[in-house]
C-alpha cells in the first residue's frame, strides 16, 4: 500500500472514487497494483479474462478491434488520469470485448472489480453519490454525440481544438497532441485526410499554426465562433 500511497489524492478526484471515504479508498488500493508498458505493449487482448479496470497514472491506452479485413476501429483512448474497462464491471462481463495497447510509455493502476463493487455494495451512499456523477457525465457525452452525429467534419475538429484549449491548466492556446493524427482522425469519425485538410484550410485562414504536434490557436475569438 506504501507504494501507492502517492496515488491516492489522483483516485480521489475523479468520479468513481470521489464518493469513498478516506479509510475505505485506502483499503482498496491496498488490492490495486501498478503495470508499467513501453510503447505498443499490450494490455489485454480481446477476450481475455477481465478481473480488474484500470486508471491511467501516466501515458496512453489505445482501445480498439480488429476488423476481419485487419484494420482497426479504434474506440477510445484513454490518458492520463482516466480510467478505461469500467463498464464492463457494472455490465457484469467476465471478458474485455476489446484490444487495449500503449501508445507510449505508460503506468496504469489495476483495480480489482470484484474488491471495487464490494465497496459501493457495502456502502449504498457511495452507489449514489456515483450515479449522481455518472448523470453529469452522460450529459455532457450526449451532447458530445449530438455534435459527432449532427455536426460536419469541420464543427468536430474545431470543437476537437477548443476542448483542446479548455483542458490546458496553463491556459495558453497551445495544443499538444498526445496521439498521431490518424488516432485523432478516427476518433472524431473522419479520414486522416480529411482532418488535415481542415487544419491546413485553418491556417491558411491564419486561425492556426501547425508544427507537429503543437497546434497553435492564433485567432481564438474566430475559432469559438467558426462555422
Amino acid at each position: 500500500m506504501d507504494s501507492l500511497t502517492p496515488y491516492y489524492r489522483l483516485l480521489k478526484s475523479h468520479h468513481l472514487f470521489a464518493g469513498f471515504d478516506d479509510n475505505e479508498l485506502q483499503q482498496l488500493l491496498t488490492t490495486c497494483h501498478l503495470k508499467t508498458l513501453g510503447r505498443g505493449d499490450w494490455l489485454f487482448h480481446q477476450g481475455d479474462p477481465a478481473p480488474a479496470f484500470y486508471f491511467v497514472i501516466e501515458g496512453a491506452i489505445k482501445l480498439f478491434r480488429t476488423t476481419r479485413d485487419g484494420n482497426e476501429k479504434i474506440l477510445e483512448v484513454s490518458n492520463s488520469h482516466e480510467t478505461f474497462a469500467e463498464a464492463i464491471m457494472f455490465a457484469g462481463q467476465s471478458n474485455y470485448p476489446v484490444n487495449a495497447q500503449a501508445l507510449k510509455n505508460s503506468t496504469v493502476l489495476a483495480i480489482p472489480c470484484p474488491q471495487y463493487i464490494e465497496c459501493i455494495t457495502r456502502h449504498p451512499q457511495y452507489a449514489l453519490a456515483l450515479a449522481a456523477r455518472l448523470s453529469q457525465r452522460l450529459h455532457s457525452l450526449v451532447n458530445e454525440i449530438e455534435t459527432l452525429s449532427l455536426k460536419n467534419a469541420t464543427h468536430r475538429v474545431v470543437r476537437f481544438l477548443i476542448n483542446g484549449i479548455t483542458d490546458n491548466l496553463n491556459r495558453e492556446p497551445v495544443i499538444e497532441l498526445e496521439i498521431p493524427k490518424r488516432l485523432v482522425a478516427s476518433r472524431l469519425s473522419i479520414q486522416p485526410e480529411t482532418f488535415s485538410r481542415i487544419l491546413h484550410h485553418l491556417t491558411d485562414e491564419k486561425i492556426i499554426s501547425s508544427n507537429g504536434k503543437l497546434i497553435t490557436i492564433l485567432d481564438l475569438e474566430r475559432l469559438l465562433h467558426y462555422e
